[in-house]
């Protein structure tokens, strides 16, 4: 049996590995456009800050070790359309070579690629994405020329760590710009709120509900043109979202992002067609829903379990949270499952619940304020999200939170688990008690 994955990185990969293990007869091709594979995304931000400065510390895997464990990897592939009846997936190399690729079982991993605004000047030299290695070197080589005004477009997680990589770089005038109220869109607007005030206590200027309508200058750009605003730019960074590497497909279900619509299986509409990664939905264990959570952890789960049901046994994966951690300068923030907001939106009856608390006793050195707040249901206080901050101590604790979550407790029950205790680490009722036991 032929199995065909499009896409080299975390959920293609993946999956080619897992059916060669599980189905070792199979002939297993991966078709990757580029001439990168396995590499670890999420380590890009910190290479352009200076903290690794070898870029090869987040290529995962080589393409030798996918050969010779069977997998037949074809770079420079990239597929232009899948005839789905017919069962062959047709493109070019980049030599411009035609090809057709047969398949019994497919495995759309295509990812997605970095968002750009349909606005004047989006082509303008210094305007640069991250997603790719190459992106990340592009990006390094223009912070260390100094810029004197870089501006970034997009308040979301990445734009955030790349904030503090560009003052790590001693970016001497920093501007982040989102189209909507807050940053963080994920998160409560508490929470959305204080990484505002940590980002400006680092000088950094925070414009928000501003749009872009022209990346403005000559052959580089110059400046960001709003609709409120004009703002200098040596340096823009685009960080305004993924869009799903799907366009090629036709003839099968997508969601309106053009993300692909797959079930608990990771099962597309097609027949003998499986999606995984960033170019597809995946089912979250609190909507009980197909959503877009495009994350790497999701992408790696997802492989592997598509590689399961692509190999003939049985695979699920619905219990996706969009479990989140990101550091804004000095402050700590994560989040699992849904919170108030998300909560009202899809009229689930939520309760919620904030404290305010230590992180280890104060009469061990270095307890910090954490700030942790439970939305819960309103009927039988079954724990439907979580969301935590603070200085240091905090995101490790969206973990137990997550499997909380995970395996349906209640409040109740979350109040009285058997947590560790020890001064340096956690007081006998740790902040998770505190706030499991104040919710009612």
């Amino acid at each position: 049996m032929k199995h065909l994955v499009i896409g080299g990185n975390a959920a293609g990969m993946s999956a080619a590995s897992r059916i060669r293990r599980k189905a070792p007869e199979s002939d297993v091709v991966v078709l990757e456009k580029t001439f990168e594979v396995s590499y670890g995304a999420c380590g890009l931000p910190y290479y352009v800050a200076g903290l690794n400065d070898d870029l090869n510390l987040v290529r995962i895997r080589p393409v030798s070790a996918f050969e010779k464990a069977g997998v037949h990897v074809r770079l420079g592939h990239t597929a232009e359309r899948v005839d789905f009846a017919a069962k062959t997936v047709c493109g070019r190399t980049l030599q411009g070579d035609e090809f057709c690729e047969p398949y019994d079982r497919l495995l759309i991993a295509t990812g997605a690629s970095p968002r750009r605004p349909n606005v004047p000047g989006a082509d303008r030299k210094n305007i640069f994405t991250l997603k790719t290695p190459a992106d990340a070197q592009a990006l390094r080589a223009a912070l260390e020329q100094n810029p004197a005004n870089v501006v970034i477009v997009g308040g979301g997680a990445i734009g955030l760590e790349l904030a503090e990589a560009c003052l790590l770089q001693k970016v001497k005038r920093l501007c982040v710009i989102e189209a909507l109220g807050r940053l963080l869109p994920p998160f409560d607007a508490e929470f959305a709120e204080e990484a505002k005030h940590e980002l400006e206590r680092h000088g950094v200027q925070v414009q928000l509900g501003e749009r872009v309508m022209e990346l403005a200058g000559d052959e580089a750009v110059e400046r960001v043109v709003t609709d409120k605003g004009v703002y200098d730019a040596d340096v823009v960074i685009l960080s305004i979202g993924g869009q799903p590497n799907t366009a090629f497909l036709t003839g099968i279900e997508k969601l309106p992002n053009g993300a692909i619509l797959t079930d608990r299986q990771m099962r597309t509409s097609a027949a003998d067609v499986f999606a995984a990664g960033d170019c597809a939905s995946v089912w979250h264990a609190v909507l009980d829903a197909p959503a877009y959570l495009a994350l790497g952890t999701n992408a790696n789960k997802q492989g592997r379990l598509a590689g399961d049901g692509m190999a003939g046994f049985d695979a699920c994966f619905d219990r996706a949270l969009g479990t989140v951690m990101v550091r804004c300068m000095g402050l700590e923030l994560a989040k699992t499952g849904i919170g108030e907001r998300e909560a009202a939106q899809t009229g689930i009856p939520a309760k919620t619940k904030t404290v305010k608390t230590l992180s280890h006793p104060p009469y061990y050195p270095g307890a910090c304020e954490l700030t942790i707040k439970l939305c819960y249901h309103a009927d039988g206080h079954v724990l439907l999200g979580a969301q935590i901050m603070g200085e240091r101590e905090a995101a490790w604790r969206i973990d137990p939170l997550a499997v909380a979550v995970d395996r349906k407790m209640t409040t109740e029950e979350l109040g009285y688990t058997d947590l560790g205790y020890a001064p340096p680490f956690a007081s006998a009722w740790d902040a998770i008690h505190i706030a499991a036991n104040a919710a009612k």
